[in-house]
């Protein structure tokens, strides 16, 4: 369902940006981009498709940032205890989430998956064969189900996907799965 302006109700979004950073050897959520921070960079082109956008930043708080920051279900536990956090305060039957290293974000990509929702845990688009967990759609309904997998002890979003109704689904184009890990993906990445 969208308005007039291509934003959809039903969807909220959710940027990941509680990562070490190790590789990169600083914040990726804080790195420039087009003259802002990375962060901005992801939330804003969520906020193109998506009613309202929440920013998981994991055990700190991020400053100057005028989307809501949602605490992860166990403070540095990985990307599936950020999606469980942002699960349990989308108030819309879809959460878009987002990797903050992955600075293509592809609104129209994200619009493809939600269509394709058909109950499962999640929609998960298919870049070079991969499938790619941290630019997919997620049901908030099936928060149970994810929250269950943690309790068991699982960390991996993409083992817990393989065991339950994911739709995994080649979506053509994959120029969005670009992701900044170091420092020369960002060199790269800059470079006309």
């Amino acid at each position: 369902m969208r308005d007039d302006g291509g934003v959809r109700d039903d969807l909220t979004g959710l940027v990941l940006a509680g990562g070490d950073s190790r590789r990169m050897g600083h914040d990726k959520a804080l790195l420039d981009v087009d003259g802002r921070r990375l962060v901005h960079h992801v939330a804003a082109r969520l906020s193109a498709i998506c009613a309202r956008v929440l920013v998981a930043p994991g055990a700190r708080r991020l400053p100057g940032l005028p989307w809501a920051q949602v605490d992860d279900h166990a403070p540095g536990e990985g990307p599936l205890a950020g999606i469980i956090g942002g699960l349990a305060v989308a108030s819309t039957p879809l959460l878009a989430v987002v990797a903050v290293d992955m600075p293509r974000v592809d609104p129209a990509v994200l619009a493809v998956l939600a269509d394709a929702w058909d109950g499962g845990v999640a929609v998960v688009p298919v870049a070079a064969g991969r499938p790619q967990p941290l630019h997919a759609v997620y049901a908030v309904a099936r928060l149970p189900d994810l929250t269950a997998a943690f309790a068991a002890g699982e960390r991996s979003i993409s083992r817990v996907l393989r065991r339950t109704d994911a739709v995994f689904l080649d979506v053509g184009d994959d120029r969005w799965a670009l992701d900044l890990d170091t420092p020369d993906d960002l060199l790269r990445f800059r470079r006309p």
